[in-house]
């Protein structure tokens, strides 16, 4: 009997099975090690997008400017540390505050990373570092954090506003710290995208962007991104616009110009009447409490010796004096009858100033919280009664 050939039609139909059989398991696998590859990376990624941890911690508003959200809770990540943070039903950091009690007193505190407390913990933050020693000398009194970090001073008096009714404040006091509060101010307003802080030009971007959310919700696509060294990233989660024509920021040492040569840099004059608008709408939104500002001087002033510091940023030492800029601040918030606490002479004296900040992070450590704590009781107890 002789065998037969399979039809030549059947052949091919084999072959192409076994050859759409390899591509489908091929795509199957590839598939399979991607899904694998991101939960893997959702599990552990040391390259993390900027602020990662506080993703969500802010939100916006009805009016569409920032403002942090209520029960949120989550993680910092500072100096290879990560520090747990909790918001409460009202927003501010910390633990819950209930109706206030006939013989109640509250202080409210506005400000930047410096009293939001980056680096600490809940309780060991400049306004509950105050609360916690008030309490211990008897008085029931209750302190408020409202710090944002990332903002300026363009944020108190909205941020005042939210808090006011609800919390009910007898004093309010604001900080500003003499550094990169300055330059944030001459930024465009914040806004908030996916959950993410960032300036309104980057965030008119990142909406419109289908690599930006493909970025933020798949941890590959980010990596790919990366790979391919694109600016979106930095563009969408780190742009700062230049500011100043070829003036150095660093720690806005140009504050500390000569007030006689003022004409001569006209930027400066930009810079103070964005201040005074910011200073105008907080002692607005404070009307009828007692209110004061305190100024924190920029690390490296407080740190580093102020004639390196002129040198490196190519300021003239002839026209440069520390404490110029300290005192135009003053100037400005006097003309909006608000009073000034300025720290800087203390830090400067503190023998154990090195101590008030973190090692390799800008921002007080949890001794300098407590020290400025110890500076301000004072000042507010005076105000509280």
């Amino acid at each position: 009997m002789t065998a037969t050939s399979p039809p030549t039609s059947r052949r091919r139909l084999s072959r192409r099975t076994k050859l759409l059989f390899g591509l489908g398991a091929i795509l199957i696998g590839l598939a399979g090690g991607l899904v694998v590859a991101e939960i893997a990376l959702r599990i552990y990624d040391p390259l993390k997008l900027p602020l990662e941890d506080m993703r969500g911690f802010y939100r916006l508003d009805g009016k569409g400017r920032i403002e942090t959200t209520p029960g949120w809770s989550g993680n910092q990540f500072v100096e290879g540390r990560q520090v747990p943070v909790h918001t409460n039903s009202m927003g501010l950091r910390g633990p819950e505050i209930g109706p206030k009690a006939p013989d109640e007193k509250r202080v409210l505190m506005i400000g930047d990373s410096y009293i939001w407390g980056m680096g600490v913990e809940d309780n060991q933050t400049i306004p509950a570092d105050l609360e916690q020693q008030m309490r211990a000398s008897g008085a029931k009194v209750t302190v408020g954090n409202a710090g944002m970090y990332g903002t300026s001073p363009r944020e108190w008096s909205y941020t005042l506003d939210r808090f006011r009714p609800t919390l009910q404040p007898d004093v309010v006091v604001a900080t500003m710290y003499v550094g990169n509060d300055v330059l944030d101010i001459m930024q465009e307003p914040l806004s908030v995208v996916d959950g993410w802080l960032m300036s309104a030009g980057p965030a008119g971007i990142a909406r419109n962007s289908w690599r930006f959310r493909m970025m933020v919700t798949s941890r590959l696509w980010y990596h790919f991104e990366r790979m391919l060294q694109n600016n979106l990233q930095s563009i969408a989660l780190g742009a700062i616009k230049p500011v100043g024509p070829g003036i150095s920021m660093a720690e806005a040492l140009f504050l500390d110009r000569d007030p006689a040569k003022d004409a001569e840099l006209p930027f400066l004059g930009e810079v103070q009447n964005t201040l005074s608008e910011a200073f105008l709408a907080f002692a607005r939104a404070a009307e009828g409490l007692p209110r004061f500002v305190v100024l924190l001087p920029g690390h490296e002033v407080a740190l580093r010796d102020y004639g390196a510091l002129l040198t490196e940023s190519k300021f003239d030492p002839a026209l440069h004096q520390r404490g110029r800029g300290h005192a135009r601040l003053v100037r400005l918030l006097a003309a909006q009858g608000i009073e000034v606490i300025d720290l800087t002479e203390r830090i400067l004296a503190a023998p154990n100033k090195r101590d008030l900040y973190f090692a390799k992070d800008w921002h007080f450590s949890a001794a300098g919280c407590k020290q400025v704590a110890e500076w301000l009781r004072p000042e507010i107890e005076a105000r509280l009664r």
